[in-house]
């Protein structure tokens, strides 16, 4: 069974352009999405996390771990007043 988790959402959402009346213009083609929010918050950490240890390169796979787990902290982070 897939575990259904919380992505955030879209980093970057596209909004539709608007007509005259300032309505969402009907028929747009939505283009694809992007990332989730996760996967942006993942890719920061990866990156900080990666930058913090010049001479010694970790395990990507251990690092894209800890990215993830970030990123999930992070996302739970949002759901507190």
């Amino acid at each position: 069974m897939v575990e259904k988790r919380d992505t955030g959402g879209y980093a970057f959402p596209l909004m539709p352009p608007c007509d005259a009346s300032g309505q969402s213009a009907q028929g747009y083609p939505y283009p694809e999405t992007g990332m989730t929010l996760r996967d942006w918050f993942a890719g920061q950490a990866l990156a900080g996390d990666l930058a913090a240890t010049p001479n010694h390169r970790p395990s990507i796979i251990g690092s894209a771990e800890r990215a993830y787990a970030y990123a999930d902290a992070m996302l739970e982070a949002r759901q507190k007043p």
